[in-house]
């Protein structure tokens, strides 16, 4: 990811599911932390930051999908697609960030999904 980043591309998160656990908070695990399932640590160097996953996520998928134009970031005329968390990802253990939970999904505005303990 790091060597990606450090040329200027846009990186963009996504996941190869169903192959793997699709789940975004999972995907900016592993960009931060880059351990194996046995916890080894892979490519040290091409770790990233909170903000460059998180990133990666949002504004890099948006950009992907050439959609930068309605989705990828909160702002007036987008389509307000955002998720609620137990934790600040920027406070969490970054070891931790896989267990953050969502509590609730908002798509175009709508709540899509609602854990109802932390909303």
């Amino acid at each position: 990811m790091r060597s990606l980043l450090d040329v200027g591309l846009v990186l963009p998160g996504s996941s190869d599911a169903p192959v793997v656990d699709g789940a975004p908070l999972r995907g900016i695990h592993d960009m931060v932390n880059r351990r194996t399932a046995g916890g080894a640590l892979l490519g040290a160097a091409e770790r990233i930051t909170v903000d460059e996953a998180v990133r990666a996520y949002t504004v890099g998928s948006a950009y992907a999908s050439r959609e930068e134009h309605v989705k990828g970031t909160l702002a007036q005329g987008m389509l307000a697609d955002f998720t609620v968390l137990s934790d600040d990802l920027w406070q969490v253990d970054p070891t931790r960030i896989a267990d953050v939970e969502v509590g609730a999904t908002v798509v175009a505005g709508t709540v899509s999904f609602n854990a109802g303990a932390l909303c």
